[in-house]
């Protein structure tokens, strides 16, 4: 009798490989791909240079709410930025500003604000 898992040695046989996920870490080679990413930062610096020139305008026009968001935003959203460090140095212009015109209260919050973004 023959056993049912005997195969004959003329049957192609499949053998299974293995093979190791892709992880988040391994690089990955596409065509372009350096080149791509470097004009991806360079269009994003471009864009937070818009925005930072943006709300610099909204400020000089005496529309501090809007320049103001836009400040944050820039703070907040993209810290390790050269526009980042341009937009805080003018949050603090503002809130000094605040602070001399008497709106104590807006001056300290915008500080407090500015402090937890530096901690």
């Amino acid at each position: 009798m023959k056993k049912a898992m005997e195969s004959d040695k003329n049957e192609p046989t499949a053998e299974s490989v293995a093979t190791a996920p892709e992880t988040t870490d391994s690089p990955r080679l596409e065509a372009g791909g350096a080149a791509e990413t470097e004009a991806s930062a360079v269009a994003s610096q471009a864009m937070l240079g818009r925005l930072l020139a943006m709300a610099q305008r909204y400020r000089k026009e005496g529309n501090c709410r809007q320049a103001t968001e836009l400040f944050w935003t820039l703070a907040e959203e993209h810290p390790e930025t050269p526009q980042a460090d341009a937009a805080k140095a003018e949050l603090l212009e503002l809130a000094e500003g605040y602070g001399r015109a008497g709106a104590q209260h807006m001056a300290r919050s915008m500080y407090e604000r500015l402090l937890d973004l530096e901690g």
